[in-house]
């Protein structure tokens, strides 16, 4: 469905103004973030096919937050080109200040992170509050909120998995039942089998429909993902 779809149309700049460039940008980043998604979700399904099913936690954690933003593209409540950048902007500058002498980047890496990191966005600053997902969740309208409710339910239940925590130490930890003896496993914990196909799954319906929203592409996606959803509706009622 994805990989076969047809592209959008490229835009034609009718001048150099920073929203006209940013406009003719947004069908790249939209399908950039949909490849991420998709592939994410890839990965997990085969690192649980491969007994690493634990370990998938902070792939299936982006797969959903890219579909999410690209759900909210659509939101009409701010611009997701003009919000990735600031948020490229902050990681940049983040990294300039990190540096230390034991380590730095090259002459060229940190003169491309300087660009990035000074670059002006005076703008479109007002638009810095959207580089958080539930900021932008929020301001979105209800339609949008209702579409989105069900995904961040999930990413919040990967990301406490996807970073050191009680839940990410919990699998390879087995504690008995009536017995105060740990085991401390090499191996993690049995979960689920279908986990990873599920979210995968949902999080591709998710950021196939934010996509063709964004490249006007619904007459292809619209007909493939009813039938998909139509097929399936029954599989995404034990989400995590």
């Amino acid at each position: 469905m994805v990989n076969q779809a047809p592209k959008p149309q490229p835009l034609w700049l009718d001048n150099e103004s920073g929203e006209e460039q940013r406009r003719a940008a947004a069908p790249a980043l939209a399908w950039g973030w949909l490849q991420r998604a998709l592939r994410n979700g890839e990965a997990a399904i085969k690192l649980e096919k491969s007994d690493y099913g634990s370990e998938s936690a902070p792939l299936l954690r982006s797969a959903l937050e890219h579909a999410m933003r690209l759900i909210w593209a659509d939101a009409g409540e701010g611009k997701f080109v003009e919000t990735a950048m600031l948020a490229k902007k902050a990681t940049s500058k983040r990294l300039l200040d990190a540096q230390h002498e034991g380590w730095r980047f090259d002459a060229a890496m940190e003169d491309q992170l300087r660009q990035y990191a000074e670059a002006a966005t005076d703008e479109i600053k007002k638009m810095e509050t959207f580089v958080h997902l539930k900021n932008a969740m929020d301001s979105s309208t209800e339609e949008i909120r209702d579409r989105l409710k069900s995904m961040y339910l999930a990413w919040l239940a990967y990301t406490p998995a996807s970073h050191p925590s009680i839940d990410s130490a919990e699998p390879y930890i087995d504690r008995k039942p009536g017995s105060n003896y740990v085991a401390l496993l090499s191996v993690p914990l049995p979960r689920p089998a279908a986990d990873s196909a599920a979210v995968a799954s949902l999080a591709l319906i998710g950021a196939a429909y934010g996509y063709s929203r964004v490249t006007g592409l619904e007459s292809y996606f619209a007909p493939a993902l009813q039938e998909i959803l139509e097929q399936h509706v029954r599989y995404f009622t034990d989400l995590p």
